[in-house]
């Protein structure tokens, strides 16, 4: 890869970094802000600092803190260039290593507690997703500046993203309500990530190396869906499913909206006498996705 190339695939890769550092925060400030955190959180504080008290020397700094807290519930930071935000090894003495594993389980229970507390005065976290625990944990054990406007506080606290890769880049999980484009970039990090730990992957054996080829309607239905995308980047397959019998068009004769525009291009693509009617939103899901992560990969790779 030449060196303009490579500076190129840095920048798109630092941007998806990026985007899910936003999510994250975006994510967070949505719910840190409401009236009935603080209340918990204080009534909460007393049991999670009782609880790491015996390593209290060792949360020395809001570093360490958030170190522990992504530790406690099996996250891991990681950087553009693939490396994990591991920092330096703490060193315990023997009674500390004797009495970590319980420390981190009793913290998880207070954590749970406080979760469930928030839960229910209607605060909207997911109590299903770590990411949200680490961000209560933090809360019960660091200085919290409650005057700080909501986003504010969701920055300082660095928060984990909304999407997480496995360790081994086998896949990926989400936190709740994660939108389509926020799934299309934590995949495409995954495949980057897949990619470093175990280089490119073979190709399938089909005509010569080369790749299954798609059906026939498949292939017309994806190029005319490319197109659709060339026009609405960010369009979803519920969109273009809603609005595929949408028949207004715009001067020059191009339909106005992303259902209608894909159904123009399949009629104007389809056999004498066939009937065209709108894919399911499935598959258009699955045809949206696959061209996402082939253009993702161009820009990656070019």
């Amino acid at each position: 890869m030449s060196g303009r190339k490579q500076e190129r695939s840095e920048t798109a890769l630092r941007k998806r970094f990026e985007a899910e550092e936003q999510q994250a925060i975006d994510a967070v400030a949505r719910w840190v802000g409401h009236p009935a955190v603080r209340g918990v959180i204080e009534r909460r504080r007393i049991g999670a600092e009782t609880v790491v008290m015996p390593i209290e020397r060792m949360l020395t700094d809001q570093v360490q803190v958030i170190r522990f807290c992504w530790h406690v519930f099996g996250l891991a930071g990681i950087e553009p260039g693939w490396e994990l935000r591991e920092g330096r090894p703490w060193l315990l003495t023997v009674s500390e290593m004797n009495t970590i594993e319980q420390i981190e389980a009793d913290l998880r229970g207070v954590v749970q507690m406080a979760v469930n507390e928030l839960e229910g005065a209607g605060v909207g976290l997911v109590p299903s997703w770590a990411g949200d625990h680490v961000v209560v944990a933090e809360l019960l054990l660091l200085d919290v500046a409650w005057d700080l406007r909501a986003r504010e506080l969701a920055e300082a606290l660095q928060p984990p993203a909304i999407g997480a890769i496995h360790i081994d880049a086998s896949g990926t999980t989400h936190r709740r309500g994660t939108g389509e484009r926020a799934n299309n970039n934590i995949a495409a990090l995954r495949r980057g990530y897949e990619r470093h730990l175990y280089g490119a992957p073979p190709r399938a054996p089909y005509a010569g190396g080369g790749t299954r080829a798609l059906p026939e309607p498949t292939q017309r239905r994806r190029q005319a869906l490319a197109k659709v995308l060339a026009t609405w980047p960010d369009v979803t397959a519920s969109r273009i499913f809603t609005t595929f019998g949408d028949y207004r068009r715009q001067r020059g004769g191009l339909a106005r909206s992303p259902g209608g525009y894909l159904r123009q291009l399949l009629e104007e693509a389809a056999e004498p006498g066939e009937i065209v009617r709108c894919p399911p939103k499935s598959t258009l899901h699955e045809d949206l996705t696959a061209l996402r992560a082939d253009t993702a990969d161009q820009k990656v790779s070019g």
